[in-house]
């Protein structure tokens, strides 16, 4: 299993990512037992919440119970994933023989693994942990350092050390993702993400849909971002490219030229996408007459918006309205 060290400059990791190696978007949660698959399904909400911040499917994932599998049903794991033991906070994890072969053979294939609360004994039982630094639940510190000799007990909720993940329970295994996801795609994620589970207070400024990916996009280019906020200020009373340039005391062109090398897209697109993601949340969320969401999302009439927004989301706003007052029962 390769080895690296997970730091980020985030006071729960420390220190920079110098390798992503072991950083797979593919994850596999493997259970202790039923009683903590909530924590695996906890987990991928992260994974389900970066995906939709990130708009593609960056990371994938599948979950097994342990419990419920026999060690013979074949390999869980493969080289590019990261296994993810989920274990609880009262009854350590201890395997029979036969499931710890597995178990070792599944650890020793992992690009990365993360080790939840009483999953702990997992790899030491194995033999393989494959790092010096953890943390442990008190209820199983003394059981970890009779098994561990010599281990660096972090007194932290998670901790990143070479390519082991870990975190002392299964509330703690929620922060351990956002981390994980902040090392791979970066600190401007994993603080909007952590905002957007509610793991930290929401700032003024809330960045959420297009506006978030599109100043994810601009890497903190002044011009770009205050061209963005102008454009999210003004929704429904919509500016021109030259309007926008003019307050800003820069040329069109150079707007435009700053549009198309950071965000790959024309001042014009990018102000349409913020203002079809408006209009999707007020469908979505409100009950606001057709007609009054094509205005307050600057479009001069409900056909017109139509249009656009099958263009980009490939269905109706009809569809997305039905959907919003029936569930899947509107599809």
């Amino acid at each position: 299993m390769y080895l690296e060290n997970l730091e980020t400059a985030q006071p729960a990791v420390s220190g920079p990512l110098n390798a992503r190696r072991s950083l797979s978007g593919e994850f596999v949660f493997l259970s202790q037992d039923s009683s903590v698959a909530f924590a695996a399904e906890a987990c991928i909400d992260v994974l389900r919440s970066a995906n939709r911040l990130l708009g593609q499917d960056s990371y994938g994932w599948s979950h097994i119970c342990a419990s419920e599998r026999s060690p013979m049903d074949g390999p869980i794991c493969g080289p590019d994933q990261t296994l993810v033991l989920i274990g609880g906070t009262e009854t350590p994890w201890r395997p029979d023989t036969l499931r710890l072969d597995a178990l070792r053979a599944c650890i020793r294939n992992a690009a990365r693994v993360c080790v939840v609360g009483s999953a702990v004994f997992v790899p030491l039982a194995a033999g393989v942990l494959g790092a010096r630094r953890l943390v442990v639940h008190p209820n199983f510190r003394p059981g970890v350092e009779e098994l561990g000799r010599g281990l660096d007990l972090s007194s932290s909720a998670t901790c990143h050390h070479k390519a082991l993940s870990s975190a002392i329970s299964p509330a703690a295994a929620i922060r351990m993702m956002v981390e994980l996801v902040g090392a791979r795609d970066g600190e401007f994620t994993r603080a909007a993400l952590s905002r957007y589970l509610g793991l930290s207070e929401p700032e003024a400024e809330a960045l959420v849909g297009e506006h978030w990916r599109y100043k994810r996009m601009a890497q903190g280019d002044e011009v770009i971002s205050d061209a963005l906020q102008i454009m999210l200020d003004h929704l429904e009373d919509t500016l021109t490219v030259g309007q926008i340039a003019d307050i800003l005391a820069v040329s069109p062109r150079k707007l435009e030229r700053g549009f198309s090398d950071l965000l790959r897209q024309t001042p014009l697109k990018v102000y349409r996408d913020l203002r079809l993601d408006r209009a999707h949340s007020l469908l979505a969320q409100t009950s606001l007459p057709m007609n009054e969401v094509s205005v307050a999302c600057g479009f001069s009439n409900v056909t017109l918006m139509k249009k656009w927004f099958h263009r980009k989301y490939g269905q109706m706003p009809d569809q997305v309205r039905r959907h919003a007052f029936s569930g899947c029962a509107a599809a």
